[in-house]
């Protein structure tokens, strides 16, 4: 299932963004391994976004809301009313990654 960048719509797979992703950041092996063992929230902790951040990626509140991806061009900015509404999906679901990628798929977010 693909979700889509905020930004420039470009549709990236779930699956990806859960397991890949971690690797395309400077981070040592060793600890991307490790950070798909982390909860959700601690996944996205400052220092992952960081490292998410220098890949050219940037998440919601989940790595299933992708704001700005490395397709994205560089003085692009987030669609504002998708990103709100991502948000608030975001906040009913919890932590439910799967209903969450659902929902946005579903709604062409």
């Amino acid at each position: 299932m693909d979700v889509h960048c905020s930004t420039c719509g470009e549709p990236w797979d779930t699956w990806h963004l859960y397991q890949d992703a971690i690797y395309e950041t400077a981070l040592p092996e060793e600890e991307a391994e490790a950070w798909g063992r982390l909860s959700h929230n601690d996944q996205l902790a400052p220092r992952y976004r960081a490292a998410f951040k220098e890949a050219e990626y940037e998440f919601g509140l989940t790595v299933m809301n992708l704001i700005r991806c490395p397709a994205c061009p560089r003085d692009a900015k987030p669609h504002e009313e998708r990103t709100a509404i991502k948000f608030a999906v975001e906040e009913l679901l919890g932590d439910d990654l799967d209903a969450i990628a659902a929902t946005f798929n579903d709604h062409d977010l």
